[in-house]
């Protein structure tokens, strides 16, 4: 959990204008414009890291409107989310993440259209259309005996964060196009932007975490069971609130995800909108008033008949609120029936109270051993959520690592003082370690 008024940091562990017609940007490629995205395709972009995000997507999302409602920089990436409003009325979403490289990974929301696109650095573009799933079919657990929570709805405006760890089987690695932190930004950022839509001010999701696994597992209860144990190492490092786990197409799936009701863990197909339906039931809301379940007879989704919100069909970028319009000027929930706006705002402190509060601090216990003649071991203690450590000469960059012990000979002949930072996920650092003096045998 990490309870904030301002600067929030957020890590990740294990890793390692004019809109264009894109038809004039792909120059030699594999189709001289975007195919109609009715299956999985492939083309090259050419001089990609050129172009702007508007242009990589624009053609994908035509003839919708895209109201951007949120832009923000998160290390080496660029996550930006807004609606897409169709020609008939209907409301999609678009969420884009790139990276300073060129690269986009963008999840498309449109009716009769939706699907990731990606394009790597070198250009490589895949469109893979999200997958029929039925978001009435039972996908929840629940996690013991609950509390019905029918008090007044939560009036508090102290904003709050939920720290998200999602681990990676390798397939479903492979099925987002492998940059596997702009995937999990992306998926994070839907239920930011759910949120945003539903006027809930008061939190938001942030990602801390995330690990890839080799092997698939399939969509059962079993497996939202043994998350902890499937992805412990990333979950010991990253300490987050909710775990959630993504997985690629199995035989034995039972549903699109699995969550649990009013918990802390979920599991999801790596490509659609389930990720955000599956954290609702972490929120504590079912699906359709229809279909019970609920402890809170506001807790479901809402269709108006024209529009499906994220609990009860999924088919646009809204948690359940009677104070919510959409582009037909209906109410997208029900005061007594369907107010998922007021689901989150009552479970807030629940949500973002899963874990210990992390605040970075300077690595400890930072010291050095002589090793040769020409070269140095330096070693620390692990730093809860850092990405990588930084270690420094002064103003020197010395080494930039991953592990807690490394060898180097980037040192200097005399005696000379050195330290170590942390470095987060969003670049970030920690305050510098303790000093150390040393040098070579």
């Amino acid at each position: 959990m990490f309870k904030t008024a301002g600067v929030r940091f957020v890590r990740c562990v294990f890793y390692s204008i004019s809109i264009a017609s894109l038809a004039g940007l792909l120059g030699a490629c594999t189709h001289s414009s975007p195919p109609d995205p009715g299956g999985p395709k492939s083309w090259v972009v050419e001089n990609v890291a050129s172009k702007t995000t508007q242009e990589l997507y624009a053609d994908w999302i035509a003839p919708a409107v895209y109201k951007r409602s949120g832009s923000k920089v998160i290390g080496n990436y660029t996550v930006e989310s807004g609606n897409l409003i169709g020609p008939d009325k209907s409301i999609g979403s678009l969420v884009t993440v790139r990276h300073a490289n060129g690269s986009l990974t963008a999840m498309i929301e449109e009716k009769g259209k939706s699907g990731l696109l990606t394009i790597n650095s070198k250009g490589q573009g895949d469109f893979t259309p999200s997958p029929t799933l039925d978001f009435s079919r039972p996908d929840t657990v629940n996690v013991g005996a609950v509390t019905p929570t029918d008090q007044p709805e939560s009036v508090t405006e102290e904003p709050y964060t939920v720290d998200v760890f999602i681990g990676y089987s390798r397939t479903a690695v492979d099925a987002v196009g492998g940059d596997v932190i702009a995937d999990a930004l992306a998926k994070v950022e839907s239920v930011n932007l759910g949120l945003r839509n539903s006027l809930v001010t008061n939190v938001s999701l942030k990602l801390v975490g995330v690990q890839v696994i080799e092997r698939n597992y399939p969509m059962k209860g079993e497996t939202l069971r043994d998350l902890p144990t499937i992805f412990s190492k990333g979950i010991e490092i990253s300490q987050p609130d909710l775990i959630q786990g993504i997985f690629s197409n199995h035989p034995d799936d039972t549903a699109g995800g699995w969550g649990e009701y009013r918990g802390r863990k979920a599991i999801s197909h790596a490509i659609g909108e389930a990720f955000r339906h599956e954290v609702g039931h972490n929120a504590g809301g079912m699906h359709c008033y229809a279909d019970g379940g609920a402890i809170s007879t506001y807790a479901y989704g809402y269709n108006n008949g024209k529009t499906t919100t994220i609990q009860c069909g999924n088919e646009s970028p809204f948690y359940s609120n009677p104070l919510v319009k959409d582009a037909n000027d209906l109410p997208l929930g029900n005061v007594l029936t369907a107010n998922m706006a007021r689901v989150w705002r009552n479970n807030t402190v629940r949500l973002s109270s899963y874990a210990p509060t992390v605040i970075p601090q300077a690595p400890q216990n930072f010291r050095a051993t002589p090793y040769s003649s020409t070269a140095v071991t330096f070693a620390w203690d692990l730093e809860p959520r850092a990405v990588r450590y930084q270690i420094w000469r002064g103003i020197v960059l010395v080494e930039d690592t991953e592990s807690t012990e490394i060898t180097t000979t980037n040192v200097t002949a005399g005696l000379q003082r050195y330290y170590v930072v942390a470095v987060y996920f969003d670049g970030t650092k920690s305050p510098p370690s303790n000093l150390v003096w040393t040098k070579p045998k």
